[in-house]
């Protein structure tokens, strides 16, 4: 009896879950589904691009890790200026009072798309020309998903200041998101372990599917999200003030900080192709360890929902990290009394597949947490300064530029990881590539690359996380005040505006 009733109590509280998704009085189903939309689309053509181009350019296109590297560290650079460059040209105004936010969600897919395909076709031609190609397009692909992504960020940011309304609408679009990014690196392997001698083929297959599927969801967003205007009593802030609010967003520099440090973690998953591949000889557990991960993923984004009223976001994020660090360092500890090619197949697609089990409420409580951050800086500010500012465009500014800091480190440190352990990349001769046996000394390695990124890579970010206090009764009590002083702040207004109004009555 006791077991029914708590059923029912478990289907209630999904019910009553769903009722607040699709109630939430700052945003409508449609914006929802469409913001989603484009994280969706987004996500496909990201993790084609994550997941298999550096295996791609090593194996098909002959290309170096060494030149890969370099590869990645201009390409890169490019990529960490465009956030703040996009985040400057969606501030602005036109004269309509309109910005081009929404029209950069028009604009970029394509390109986007075009260049996401032709990043997995091999040109016949010498190895100087292949590379000038790839960086070419590889330039084109970063700048348009840089410009992309901060637009989709800018709009949410726009959207409401309300943190429970936040938490749901973020909780739904990291589900299409995990969906997203989950489909590539699900789908991929498995062809290549059923039509191995097609792999190229198929690399390419799959980038052109996931560019036009994803192309037509990217698109979505600019016909269903409208920017919310911001409250009207709120000054326009001066860039010095702007500046010195910033630097007082202790919750949002913790995310950052965390976020750099982050790459070596990514580190990790971009080796698991490679441990898959080439030191197990098991490549279809990329398929059976990313089905196990995706779907405690979306068992992690469930809980947000009911777990994010009793434990904080910042919570959520530090007890991830902590939680997938363990599972790596056990695995760790067994590759050495094992060896990592002797390593019982079974246990590590366990260990790696329950590894995923915090990602998803982990990105979903990072959006929250940034959000949110937005009002300890407003407190902040206006305990400071007397001002309270907000700077959403800025705060997603900065915490998209750390990310591609974090990217940059990784596409950095993962080819030099290669290039440490002595991997040997695919020989090209003229328009001929020639595959390459790597040493049973650099099949071990890659084990050890992939499972110490992982610890590293959990740990560290964990702690830096531990250090943000905008958690717990603190956060009450200052989203008290803030409530307080904004009602007031709005009555000040009105009480403005009905005097000016009355004296212009009187004068006329």
């Amino acid at each position: 009896m006791s077991s029914e009733k708590g059923r029912q109590n478990m289907f209630q509280k999904v019910k009553n879950g769903w009722s607040k998704v699709a109630n939430n009085p700052s945003f409508t189903v449609k914006e929802q589904l469409g913001y989603s939309a484009g994280i969706f689309g987004n996500s496909m053509a990201q993790d084609v691009e994550a997941y298999a181009l550096t295996l791609f350019l090593t194996r098909f296109m002959g290309i170096a890790a060494a030149y890969v590297l370099i590869l990645q560290l201009v390409a890169k650079i490019a990529n960490i200026i465009v956030d703040p460059v996009a985040g400057i040209i969606m501030d602005r105004k036109m004269k309509n009072g309109k910005t081009l936010t929404k029209a950069f969600t028009l604009i970029t897919p394509l390109p986007l798309a075009i260049s996401s395909i032709l990043l997995f076709v091999v040109p016949n031609v010498n190895i100087e020309l292949r590379i000038v190609y790839v960086f070419i397009f590889y330039l084109i692909y970063i700048i348009c998903d840089g410009f992309y992504d901060m637009s989709l960020n800018t709009i949410s940011a726009r959207m409401t200041t309300n943190p429970k309304d936040r938490k749901n609408f973020y909780t739904v679009a990291q589900f299409a998101s995990t969906f997203g990014g989950m489909l590539p690196s699900g789908l991929i392997p498995v062809f290549i372990a059923l039509y191995m001698e097609q792999e190229q083929l198929i690399y390419l297959l799959f980038s052109i599917f996931f560019a036009v599927v994803g192309f037509f969801f990217m698109i979505i967003p600019a016909f269903t999200l409208k920017e919310k205007t911001a409250a009207k009593w709120r000054k326009e802030t001066p860039v010095k003030l702007n500046f010195k609010v910033l630097l007082l967003n202790r919750p949002m520099w913790c995310l950052i900080f965390s976020q750099i440090v982050d790459s070596i973690r990514q580190i990790c998953y971009s080796g698991l192709a490679y441990l898959y591949l080439e030191t197990l000889d098991a490549f279809w557990m990329a398929s059976a360890a990313g089905v196990i991960s995706a779907t405690l993923s979306y068992i992690g984004i469930l809980s947000v929902p009911f777990i994010g009223n009793k434990i904080s976001s910042r919570d959520i994020i530090c007890g991830g990290y902590f939680y997938t660090g363990t599972l790596y360092v056990i695995l760790l500890i067994v590759g050495i009394i094992t060896g990592p090619r002797s390593l019982p197949l079974s246990f590590v697609m366990i260990l790696i597949g329950f590894a995923g089990l915090p990602n998803g409420a982990m990105s979903s409580s990072r959006k929250i947490l940034l959000a949110d951050s937005t009002d300890y800086m407003e407190y902040m500010s206006w305990k400071k300064y007397g001002e309270p500012v907000r700077s959403e465009a800025m705060v997603f500014a900065l915490s998209s530029t750390a990310g591609r800091i974090s990217g940059f480190w990784k596409s950095l440190l993962f080819p030099a990881g290669l290039v440490l352990i002595g991997y040997t990349s695919a020989k090209s001769l003229g328009g001929t590539t020639i595959s390459v046996v790597q040493s049973v000394q650099t099949l071990n390695n890659i084990f050890y690359l992939v499972v110490l990124s992982g610890v590293a890579g959990n740990i560290i970010p964990g702690i830096i996380m531990s250090l943000d206090h905008y958690t717990g009764k603190r956060k009450e009590k200052i989203l008290e005040e803030l409530y307080e002083m904004r009602r007031q702040k709005e009555a000040e207004y009105e009480a403005s505006q009905a005097l000016q109004n009355n004296a212009g009555g009187e004068n006329a």
